[in-house]
């Protein structure tokens, strides 16, 4: 049995994948107020493993040739992900995604092998990130004369056992909605060998103007991240689109399973506290259940003042709220703030999670459709002193069914996100058993995780 403390890999190929030769004419296309508000807002990672039972040899020559060239023929489509990011030329004010055949617009794709623990580093157990870490590839240009792509993906071979499918995207370039839509076209086209993309749902919209900006949004967002000192100026190759993320090394990785039956039980508590309403006075999903519930556990498990503020921040998908709406299939940024606070001292009380539940339930009701930008342009400046307080947030969705993703190995039997280590962030998806329920993956110091996962249990009892 391999050791989990081998965690060293070993490169076998690094090359670019571009979309089809000559099937994307050269193209510009905005950022729109929300690409730019999460310009800064670094690089999202997804980890798939896939049971493997066959030899690094035996994939290369059986399945490297149409992982390959199906991720180009999805980029044809998704030809954003393979753009760089500049200034257009003509207005220094705009920024734009932009795709010129054989200049360097590709994603750089690695192929790895490793020795280390197959089954242990999928686990749902503590892991230390620098098991991780080799798994993940770096938004570096392979040349050094053209700038960072906004993509880039690597297989690692654990010969015989399994392997693992890691894909890291610039968030200023997609949110998880398109991300998720992009992954899931690109595994029904590998997995069907079609020599066609396999378009999941459909295929992706990049108009720009269907945007609306009334209150003028994006000079106001470019001119506060300008200030900011955070804009790069993108004439200059040499330079990346966002700085690197301190590495947080000493952070393990774990995953908390709410099952149907904990959500029914910890549902029944919040409707016991208001059960003299004749309805629910508030939105309250699996989703804020499982929020409210991580939340409260943990401030139990850290070592804050109680008269402190501990707030939370996170995601929402914007298209269906906006006025007018845009349709599932538009691709880019389109995901807004959902926030909220409460003292330590109220989380720590015996109904906190409770009240907890009605504050998540409370702000995602406030989202009201067609005026969710209402008080946007105060957007940037939120954020930057929220970033200061530590909230809990969110990435992943149940709704984005990653454990459906198949590239022909058959369904994941773990879906990771590894870039929740550089935010107090929990990790959420769909239950892999398809029984209902939703996964939790958390990075945090082991001996917080530790008594995370003491105060997660006991509340279930």
């Amino acid at each position: 049995m391999a050791s989990l403390s081998s965690h060293a890999i070993k490169v076998l190929d690094q090359s670019s994948v571009s979309p089809p030769k000559g099937s994307v004419l050269e193209t510009s296309i905005p950022l729109s107020f929300f690409d730019l508000l999460w310009l800064q807002a670094g690089v999202v990672e997804r980890l798939f493993f896939y049971k493997f039972p066959y030899s690094t040899s035996h994939f290369i020559h059986h399945f490297l040739p149409i992982f390959k060239s199906s991720l180009s023929l999805t980029l044809q489509h998704f030809f954003p992900l393979s753009c760089h990011i500049r200034r257009n030329p003509n207005s220094e004010h705009k920024i734009e995604y932009h795709y010129i055949e054989d200049r360097g617009c590709s994603v750089p794709f690695i192929l790895a092998e490793s020795e280390a623990d197959f089954d242990a580093l999928s686990g749902d157990h503590n892991r230390e990130f620098k098991h991780l870490q080799p798994l993940i590839p770096s938004l570096v240009s392979l040349s050094g004369d053209t700038p960072a792509p906004l993509m880039a993906s690597q297989v690692t071979v654990f010969p015989n056992h399994g392997l693992c499918v890691a894909i890291s995207v610039n968030h200023s370039v997609c949110d998880g909605a398109s991300s998720t839509n992009f992954i899931k076209s690109w595994a029904a086209t590998c997995s069907s060998g079609s020599t066609t993309a396999s378009l999941v749902p459909a295929p992706p919209l990049f108009d720009r103007s269907m945007l609306h900006d009334p209150n003028n949004l994006h000079s106001r967002f470019l001119r506060a991240i300008e200030e900011d000192g955070a804009l790069i100026v993108f004439q200059d190759s040499s330079k990346t689109v966002t700085a690197a993320a301190p590495i947080d090394v000493d952070k393990v990785f774990s995953t908390f399973s709410l099952r149907p039956e904990h959500v029914e039980k910890l549902k029944n508590r919040v409707k016991d506290k208001y059960k003299e309403f004749e309805a629910m006075p508030f939105h309250c999903s699996t989703f804020v259940i499982a929020f409210a519930y991580v939340w409260t556990c943990l401030m139990r498990s850290r070592e804050w003042q109680r008269d402190r503020t501990s707030h939370m921040a996170f995601a929402a998908d914007y298209r269906s709220r906006l006025l007018p709406p845009l349709p599932p299939e538009y691709f880019g940024n389109c995901v807004g703030g959902c926030f909220g606070a409460m003292k330590v001292a109220e989380l720590l009380n015996d109904d906190g999670f409770e009240k907890a539940a009605e504050v998540v339930g409370r702000a995602i009701d406030e989202l009201k459709d067609g005026y969710v930008l209402e008080g946007a342009e105060e957007w940037p400046e939120l954020i930057k002193k929220l970033c200061l307080e530590d909230p809990l947030s969110v990435a992943g969705s149940p709704r984005f069914r990653v454990y459906g993703t198949d590239f022909g190995w058959g369904k994941p039997v773990k879906v990771e996100i590894p870039s929740i280590r550089h935010a107090s962030s929990m990790a959420v998806t769909e239950s892999r058993d398809g029984v209902g329920g939703i996964e939790i993956g958390l990075a945090l110091p082991e001996a917080e995780m530790n008594q995370f996962r003491s105060h997660f249990i006991t509340g279930l009892r």
